[in-house]
């Protein structure tokens, strides 16, 4: 099993990067000035965005950093921890969180 690690971004512009050490990559991911449904956005800003980012580039990728806002900023919980274990189980992954 893989193990990924979430960090918060500093650098302008994204809010998180995720690191996967034994691939030797790391995405960017989320805006750092935007909300999303793990800060309170509702079900239908939710589905809108959905909508919106659907047919983008690296959707279903896990190398893409819409992969990581979809599934863990505006998964199916508004708890990014129960994200988290969400695509953890579901990728068959480890996340260390380092946030």
């Amino acid at each position: 099993m893989e193990t990924y690690i979430l960090k918060k971004y500093t650098n302008k512009g994204k809010r998180f990067l995720i690191i996967m050490p034994d691939r030797g990559h790391k995405h960017h991911f989320g805006s750092d000035v935007g909300k999303t449904f793990v800060d309170g956005r509702t079900e239908k800003e939710k589905l809108a965005w959905i909508k919106r980012h659907e047919n983008d580039k690296g959707w279903n990728i896990k190398h893409s950093g819409i992969y990581y806002s979809r599934h863990l900023l505006w998964g199916k919980h508004k708890d990014l921890k129960k994200n988290i274990k969400d695509l953890e189980k579901k990728d068959d992954i480890k996340i260390k969180v380092e946030i």
